[in-house]
């Protein structure tokens, strides 16, 4: 796992964390949007991971 999946996860996070916060704060239209981004990000994240994954199966023993 490097530096990239990491900031990602982090950033997914921290997005959807925001998005939450301040849909319930009463932001609703912003809100929804950073949850999606955080969403969007914790999808790369994972699809990086499995990437990772399928790479280091293949690679040379």
């Amino acid at each position: 796992m490097n530096g990239g999946v990491l900031a990602l996860a982090f950033a997914g996070l921290l997005g959807f964390c925001a998005g939450a916060y301040l849909a319930a704060q009463g932001d609703r239209a912003l809100g929804v949007a950073l949850m999606g981004m955080g969403l969007v990000f914790q999808a790369l994240c994972l699809r990086q991971l499995r990437m990772a994954r399928v790479k280091d199966e293949n690679d040379a023993g």
